[in-house]
């Protein structure tokens, strides 16, 4: 969440991951008028690991009181004070330099830090009673949102609106999109995953732990894990009659709705806290989306390797193959 602000002045810039400055109002990131300012005058731009300076322009950039040189990358740091030419008034003060991160801005001016990084999943407006939930979609490769009360699922692009609690907020997308995409999951990498699924014998309790790359992974007790369960009893339950792996398992969240007693809103928030918590503790978006997997109105378990335990049986043994029970 790397910005400027105006010195002397309420004003914020975020910086995008390559971010123009200069008067030509539809080619830069960030216009600056004045007749001594060129077309793109400098561009800020993140390396990898640090943000740079590089004057672009006839006129020059100062920072910090001193010209810098012509096309040459100038590091910056937090205080630094950009100057787009002797003759312009405004002075820009570094006053971040972390790294570059998509951003939702709210569009109230008299609150411009409100900002929300966009890193995983987001419940918004609170994870107790969110509304929407923003999370990035790596097949469709953008950002997009879902309205828990109608299931619909919105893509967003760069400058879209958002509206949530009354108020109203817009994507800052700081690199393309494609940057922000992960490559497709290779069937061996989730295959790696094995999950554990522990139900007590009157159901209301269920323990999730996962194997991951060799590491066992503990998700704790959560009321969204019976809802994974159950989706992994409707695959396991399929194997014997559906001959294709990739058919089975599936359900429609009306039925799903019906089975566990809740609305289908509430099987939206299940859904994606469960999304969440992988995300949290694996690290991987795209992995995600493939624990429980979505089309149509419909819902399945995307594992290929689990347990379910109920009391101290095995209730099931699934590996993608064969299952005992």
């Amino acid at each position: 969440m790397a910005k400027l602000r105006v010195k002397d002045s309420t004003e914020v810039i975020y910086l995008k991951a390559f971010h123009r400055f200069g008067r030509l109002t539809y080619s830069v990131d960030t216009q600056v008028s004045g007749v001594e300012i060129s077309r793109i005058h400098a561009v800020i731009e993140h390396n990898g690991e640090s943000w740079e300076l590089r004057d672009l322009s006839k006129n020059g950039v100062w920072m910090n009181g001193q010209r810098i040189a012509y096309n040459q990358a100038i590091a910056l740091k937090v205080d630094d004070e950009i100057t787009f030419s002797e003759m312009h008034p405004q002075t820009f003060v570094v006053d971040s330099i972390s790294p570059p991160k998509d951003l939702l801005i709210p569009t109230n001016h008299e609150q411009p830090d409100n900002v929300i990084p966009l890193e995983k999943y987001h419940f918004l407006p609170s994870e107790n009673d969110p509304e929407i939930v923003v999370f990035y979609d790596n097949e469709k490769v953008c950002w997009c949102y879902e309205h828990l009360a109608s299931g619909n699922i919105v893509a967003l692009t760069d400058s879209d609106n958002l509206s949530v609690a009354n108020e109203l907020w817009y994507l800052f997308q700081v690199e393309a999109a494609s940057q922000e995409a992960t490559m497709p999951i290779e069937n061996a990498h989730q295959s790696s995953l094995e999950f554990l699924f522990d139900i007590s014998l009157d159901e209301e309790i269920t323990e999730l732990k996962v194997n991951h790359n060799g590491a066992s992974l503990d998700f704790d007790i959560r009321t969204h894990h019976y809802l994974t369960a159950l989706l992994a009893r409707y695959k396991a339950r399929d194997e014997a009659a559906v001959e294709d792996e990739q058919e089975r398992g599936w359900v429609s969240v009306s039925q799903l709705s019906k089975d566990l007693g809740i609305s289908e809103s509430h099987i939206n928030i299940q859904i994606h806290r469960a999304r969440k918590q992988f995300v949290d503790l694996v690290n991987d978006k795209s992995l995600a989306e493939k624990i429980i997997e979505r089309k149509r109105g419909r819902v399945r378990f995307g594992g290929k390797h689990f347990t379910i335990k109920k009391g101290s049986q095995t209730e099931a043994s699934y590996d993608g193959l064969h299952m005992a029970f």
